[in-house]
């Protein structure tokens, strides 16, 4: 009988709300990467996954359409190659935002060749913790 009361006067201590919080967060922020390059999907997922986002990948811009429109769980951001097969990053994005229920999704454009006007664009290779930084300042965290 003792042994409920500990546990159930634990739970009313604040301290242990606290750390289940931090230990079990509610909501992650979720994050999708398109990217043809699985060995830099890979990467960026670990890097993402270890800052505590929850990660979803797609290997061009159909795959990551086609995941978007069948998906429940949608994602809070989209990071996107600008140079894919099948389905570009520019054309990826123009169906994007013809699409209600996923038109208000932000991306981020990760690409080698240039920058898109009017969108956030990380050049190939890019310092990690400024795209951290933008990451989180996109996703509000």
């Amino acid at each position: 009988m003792l042994e409920s009361h500990v546990y159930s006067e634990n739970l009313k201590n604040p301290s242990f709300t606290d750390l289940e919080a931090n230990l079990f967060p509610r909501k992650r922020k979720k994050v999708m990467i398109i990217d043809d390059d699985q060995d830099f999907r890979l990467s960026l997922s670990e890097i993402l996954v270890d800052e505590g986002y929850s990660v979803t990948t797609a290997k061009d811009g159909e795959a990551g359409l086609n995941n978007l429109v069948y998906q429940h769980d949608l994602p809070d951001l989209i990071l996107v190659d600008l140079m894919m097969p099948f389905k570009s990053g520019l054309e990826f994005r123009r169906e994007q935002l013809q699409l209600d229920e996923i038109s208000k999704i932000p991306v981020i454009f990760l690409t080698g060749y240039g920058l898109v006007e009017g969108e956030t664009c990380f050049l190939k290779p890019f310092d990690i913790q400024d795209f951290i930084e933008t990451v989180s300042k996109r996703l509000g965290k």
